[in-house]
């Protein structure tokens, strides 16, 4: 898979916060861990799980995870 978004950190999930509508999700990318809040839909749609590799990618206003399947 390519991505041509500079700005991307490749972590493993630390702890998923399920809510009804959107999930939380810390990811440990070394130095700092990481946050990102997406849908719940497409965390389940995603199936993620503490300890899955990610990929966290990101601008300044917002944080996206990518998980190869």
């Amino acid at each position: 898979m390519r991505i041509s978004d500079p700005n991307k950190l490749v972590g493993r999930i630390m702890d998923i916060q399920n809510g009804p509508d959107m999930t939380h999700i810390i990811v440990d990318v070394g130095d700092q861990p990481v946050t990102a809040t997406v849908m719940s839909a497409a965390a389940k749609d995603m199936n993620l799980k503490k300890g899955d590799e990610v990929f966290a990618m990101f601008n300044s206003t917002a944080v996206a995870l990518l998980k190869n399947k």
